[in-house]
């Protein structure tokens, strides 16, 4: 079973970054599967706005029971709200509430993935997945390194302890939010050696084969280049559609 990574993005059909997701979970149940989809809003009644949307794509791809738990500021994900799952499935929004809700229950995560649970990370639920966590900031030293748009209401470019599936860095929406130049930029002030950038519509899968691009768009690398102050740029993309 893998970790899917997805950049963010809707389509009507979706299938082609998030189908593989769903279709792990149902060889792991064997049938329709249980996708407990985990997601946060600064209240609960904004987030269950995006509930039906979130249930009527999962369905459509093949899961059985949809299970959403709302987090909010007060209300944190608790290892019994995992319990069953035959996938784990981490909405997007405002990272750092993702990440402040959903890291209390960072070891049930890990361990239901080391059993062979798939885990999809969608937009914030993708930035938190790694051993470290991009929580967003738009600054480095007081310097602007991407819009202030993604700054995620931070102003420094902030990293903090993931859920520790993949050990990457990861961003989002690159190409549609210019995302590629913070990852750059983290590589470069020597605060992480690897950064991914993942396009909207795509998902990079982190499996026993290694990295896979799946979905209409790309994944963008930023290595450190051995022992130097250069950063490698490089580009990983999507098989084209069959």
């Amino acid at each position: 079973m893998s970790i899917h990574l997805l950049g963010g993005g809707d389509a009507d059909d979706e299938s082609r970054w998030t189908g593989r997701f769903v279709a792990e979970a149902r060889e792991r149940a064997e049938g329709a599967p249980v996708i407990v989809v985990v997601l946060w809003a600064a209240d609960a009644a904004e987030g269950e706005t995006w509930h039906d949307d979130y249930r009527a794509d999962l369905v459509k791809l093949g899961a059985g029971e949809v299970r959403i738990v709302q987090l909010t500021a007060e209300r944190t994900l608790l290892p019994t709200d995992l319990g069953g799952a035959d996938g784990i499935f981490i909405g997007g929004g405002l990272t750092p509430g993702y990440h402040a809700a959903v890291m209390p229950a960072a070891d049930t995560i890990r361990g239901l993935v080391s059993t062979g649970v798939p885990y999809a990370g969608y937009s914030a639920g993708a930035m938190i997945a790694g051993d470290v966590a991009l929580l967003g900031g738009w600054r480095i030293g007081g310097v602007p390194v991407v819009a202030q748009a993604s700054a995620e209401g931070l102003d420094d470019v902030t990293l903090d302890a993931g859920l520790g599936l993949v050990d990457l860095v990861v961003d989002v929406h690159a190409a549609q939010y210019g995302t590629v130049s913070r990852a750059i930029a983290i590589v470069a002030a020597g605060l992480a050696d690897r950064v991914v950038a993942i396009d909207e519509c795509t998902s990079l899968i982190v499996g026993a084969g290694g990295l896979e691009v799946a979905g209409d768009g790309s994944v963008w690398t930023a290595d450190r280049a051995g022992d130097t102050d250069r950063v490698t740029v490089a580009v990983l993309a999507a098989a084209p559609a069959a």
